[in-house]
This record gives C-alpha cells, structure tokens and sequence, in this order.
C-alpha cells in the first residue's frame, strides 16, 4: 500500500498508518479500496484547486459530495455521481429509486437536494457557492451531506 500512497502523499508509510488506524475494523481491501479513492479523486481534485487557485484574481472552492446512497445494501456509499440527482434537483426520478438504483430505496433527503440545487445555481450566478473559497495549499473543503460541514482542506 506504501507504494501507491507514494503516488500522491509526501510521506506514504504515516498516510497509510493514519488511514488504518481512522478505520480500526477494516479489511485489506477496504483499505486499498480507500486509498485508491484518494488516489483517484481526492488527491487529483487537489491538485486541481491548487493549480486554479494559482491564478491572481482566480475563485476556487472546493466541496466533497459525501451523502451516503443506500443503494446495493449500503455498499455503494457515497461514490462519484451520486451528487449529480441532488445538484439538478430530480431526485425524485423514479429510474434513480430503487435497491439496485444510484439514490436506493426510500426517499432521498429533499432539503439536501434543495440546498445542493441551490448552491450550484448560485456559483452559476454569481461564481459564490455560499462558502469560503480555497487558497492554494490551503482552505476549507465544504462536506456536503444530510448536515454540511466546512472540513479544513
């Protein structure tokens, strides 16, 4: 694992070892599982912002969609796209609904779906989200789930 941590972190023996001991009952493959999904999209999102923030007179925010789906038993969590009912608010689409459906059974939270709506319209606007914005190196990530939460980034 220390070798795909050094991909992407600094220091990978201290990411891997931080990363075991924030999931104490996980298995090796959901640890591999996490760290590819750092991998993937958390650390290329960050460079990203970094890269954009980089610019004078440039906005950047960042957000992590983290809404956990039901779907396929729990298992599919808060995986890429799931963000994507909430933001154009059509979470009550009946081919997105259902135990092996991208939302799950039951009734996805509508206060999330507006909130979520609402602040993509508004950065579309405006260029504001309704948070901080992110400097480079450094700023608030914006958790967006049931609650949000500003996480240091």
């Amino acid at each position: 694992m220390e070798a795909t941590a050094a991909l992407f972190r600094p220091v990978p023996a201290r990411y891997v070892a931080s990363l075991r001991r924030s999931r104490p009952g996980a298995t090796a493959g959901e640890l591999c599982s996490a760290l590819l999904a750092e991998a993937l999209f958390v650390a290329g999102s960050r460079d990203l912002a970094d890269a954009h923030a980089a610019h004078p007179g440039s906005r950047t925010f960042r957000h992590e969609f983290a809404w956990r789906s039901p779907a396929l038993g729990g298992e599919l969590g808060a995986a890429h796209t799931v963000e994507l009912p909430f933001v154009f608010y059509v979470t009550d689409q009946p081919g997105l609904l259902g135990a092996d459906a991208l939302l799950g059974t039951g009734t996805p939270p509508a206060e999330l779906a507006a909130r979520t709506h609402a602040a993509w319209i508004a950065f579309a606007r405006t260029g504001e989200p309704g948070w901080a914005g992110y400097e480079r190196g450094n700023g608030p990530l914006m958790r967006i789930a049931e609650e949000w939460e500003t996480v240091p980034g």
